[in-house]
């Protein structure tokens, strides 16, 4: 054992002593040997990885990579690992952007905090720095079994193969068939079900917690269930976390409990709530309705969390959660995924969720990931997970199949056509992969091959997309088509991060010269942007009538794909919707009209600010100057949701749509007449502080 890394370590987590999970761990030869650590929330997993982080930069002067699904969670633990160990020489980046770029500068860091996007894309522009990594540490590996399982597949199966001797070390809390993923990483596998703080599971009926014994606890409180239990927890003066299956749902029920939870606060946190909703209310220029309900409930103590929100907003729900003044919050179960929120109680309120094949269960190792962040270590000497149950029989189902229930195994999802298809051209552009042999040597160490055993059916799959990328241009075959290679903008598409057929639909946009709406369309037609807003059915013959009127301006044949492109319409109101928000229409109206919420609008933005840089490289790659001008001004438009003459308003420091039209309509419209402008009109026309930044910035003052 390396009595120094240990020591540094459980001072820095203020421990006496490692607890039986890590002792367990300690005990595989755990500086030396990959390890694969399947246990519960809470449980310690994080110290393991800061061990051997320490240990790969301290004894093995190597790199460590941590890659994480979601930027939150990277970003947290970044923030930790950076306040524990930067004082011992550790330096440590986060890097969860630009996914355009070898990022050299991260070649002089110990640790390096990414999303696995980020990852794949330095393996694509082929990073030197990389091969300096000696660890890769993989939270949540479970997600495997996700939409994003096929990129972590292929990023863990490319690590391996640059470092044969790469120490992996892969954190769950909730893997059934562990030992078969132990085995794909060749690692060892720690096992535990130590948790610091007790979690009992139960589902409430009629006044009663039931848990898989049956035994009951009696709540005493009145009300729905939600209200007895809101009650319960804050007679206990602890915090509640409810998850729902939608974004609706998040908000009815925050402002149902917020008429709880309002009763039990001191004048103290009345205050201290007022400035928390105050910030939550402000972080757009104009406040939406849904800034106006989420304030309104942190005001009551009350919050809700989804995809919709804001990320300023997100954070400080997060944040004031974990600090106590905000005492229960409702959210979808993106919220499970790891991030420090725990609770005393968790309540599942809804275990099915609506999907295209109607409402479905959820999984139960869903339910399991949410129900473990039940119990905070330090404030709790338990923590409980809970359901709800309207009936005996409910009461009997909940029981058996999610809280006794068997948890899935985790399968491999790399089968599925469009990511396989963008996997391998990424394999194919940085040679990993060059001939039918390698081909098959590469996807042979994957996880798919390892759950499967036969490639044959994979084969297939990719031998016809092979025959797809050079109908596109994207490879092209040597040495009597023995070998195949990136052509020079297939391998530009692969370190774009695109999928083929995107790639290739762009091309074709740049080559007829796209222009207006057209443009705008030509980017939300691509898969990146999906999922596309939903058309409903009352609109659509009015939205069908509209994309033909458009017809002539977009690159596609309407005429053609309508009976082969069953997301036309939907791609079709997608750009409609962001030509809205280019326009300036407001976003309470864009909101209210096009039920899209702020933080998704955000979301949209962000990736058609990525597509238009793809376009902008794809046209100086093809030399077709004026597309470059376009989709540049496009770029400006979409991040900001402004027209065209605001673009160099917009660049000025603390300048958003808002301020930026108010200085246009009041005759300032450019940075000149800022310059002329004395710093008190501008004061007027877009407050005092921000005029003064202004000309701070533009050194007038």
């Amino acid at each position: 054992m390396n009595n120094e890394i240990t020591e540094i370590v459980l001072k820095e987590n203020g421990f006496e002593a490692f607890n039986s999970m890590q002792e367990e761990a300690l005990k595989k030869d755990l500086f030396e040997k990959s390890l694969l650590i399947a246990a519960p929330t809470s449980s310690g997993k994080t110290m393991v990885a800061e061990m051997l982080a320490l240990n790969t930069a301290m004894n093995k002067e190597g790199k460590t990579l941590y890659i994480a699904p979601l930027k939150a969670l990277a970003t947290e633990h970044y923030k930790e690992f950076k306040k524990k160990y930067e004082k011992y020489g550790l330096n440590a980046a986060l890097s969860t952007g630009d996914l355009d770029s070898g990022s050299k500068y991260l070649s002089k860091y110990n640790v390096i905090f990414l999303t696995t996007e980020k990852l794949d894309s330095l393996l694509r522009h082929e990073a030197a720095w990389l091969e300096d990594t000696k660890l890769l540490i993989v939270d949540e590996i479970h997600e495997l079994d996700s939409s994003r399982g096929p990129t972590l597949e292929i990023v863990i199966a490319k690590m391996m193969s640059i470092n044969s001797s790469l120490q992996v070390l892969g954190l769950s809390a909730t893997i059934n068939n562990s030992d078969e993923i132990a085995e794909w990483l060749n690692a060892e596998l720690v096992k535990s079900n130590y948790r610091p703080v007790k979690l009992s599971e139960g589902t409430y009926y009629d006044g009663l917690i039931y848990d898989k014994d049956y035994k009951k606890e009696e709540i005493n409180e009145d009300g729905e269930p939600i209200d007895a239990l809101i009650k319960f927890v804050l007679k206990k003066e602890k915090q509640m976390l409810c998850f729902v299956n939608s974004r609706k749902s998040t908000i009815t029920l925050a402002e149902k409990l917020g008429k709880v939870v309002e009763r039990k606060l001191s004048e103290e946190e009345r205050k201290d709530l007022k400035k928390i909703a105050n910030e939550a209310l402000n972080v757009l220029e104009s406040p939406t309705e849904q800034c106006r309900k989420l304030a309104g409930c942190v005001e009551r103590g009350s919050a809700f969390h989804h995809a919709g929100l804001m990320p300023k907003q997100k954070e400080l729900v997060e944040e004031n959660f974990r600090n106590k003044k905000i005492k229960s919050i409702s959210a979808t179960p993106t919220l499970s995924m790891g991030i420090n929120t725990p609770a005393y109680m968790v309540v599942v309120r809804d275990l099915h969720r609506f999907t295209a094949q109607g409402m479905q269960k959820i999984p139960v190792r869903e339910y399991k990931q949410m129900v473990g962040r039940a119990g905070r270590t330090g404030f709790d000497e338990e923590g409980m997970g809970i359901t709800i149950a309207k009936n005996e029989v409910q009461l009997d189902k909940i029981i058996e199949e999610f809280v006794d229930g068997k948890i899935e195994n985790i399968e491999s999802k790399l089968g599925a056509e469009p990511v396989l298809r963008m996997h391998l051209l990424g394999l194919i552009a940085t040679d990993f992969v060059f001939n039918i042999q390698s081909m098959e040597d590469f996807f042979s160490k994957t996880f798919y091959a390892k759950q499967f055993g036969d490639l044959g059916s994979l084969m297939f799959k990719l031998q016809d997309i092979l025959k797809q990328l050079e109908e596109f241009g994207f490879i092209e075959y040597t040495n009597e088509r023995k070998k195949f290679k990136a052509t020079t903008i297939g391998k530009r598409i692969a370190e774009l991060y695109l999928d083929p057929v995107s790639g290739d639909k762009l091309i074709k946009s740049l080559q007829k010269n796209v222009s207006g709406f057209g443009l705008l369309y030509s980017l939300a037609e691509l898969n990146e942007f999906a999922p596309w807003f939903n058309v409903g059915k009352r609109i659509e013959q009015d939205v069908f009538l509209e994309l033909n009127e458009k017809a002539n301006e977009l690159a596609v044949d309407v005429m053609e794909v309508q009976y082969t492109d069953y997301n036309l319409l939907e791609k079709f109101y997608s750009a409609k919707v962001m030509n809205e928000w280019i326009n300036e229409v407001r976003e309470e109206k864009i909101i209210n009209e096009y039920d899209v919420l702020p933080g998704i609008l955000f979301n949209k933005s962000k990736i058609l600010d990525w597509l238009a840089y793809s376009a902008i490289e794809l046209a100086k790659l093809m030399e077709i100057k004026e597309m470059i001008r376009s989709y540049a001004v496009l770029r400006k438009r979409v991040l900001y949701g402004i027209k065209e003459e605001l673009v160099e308003l917009i660049e000025l420091k603390g300048i958003g749509r808002v301020r930026a039209r108010k200085l246009f309509n009041a005759g300032i419209k450019g940075i000149t007449d800022v310059k002329k402008a004395d710093v008190k009109d501008l004061g007027i026309l877009i407050g005092n502080s921000v005029a003064f930044d202004i000309k701070k910035h533009l050194r007038q003052i």
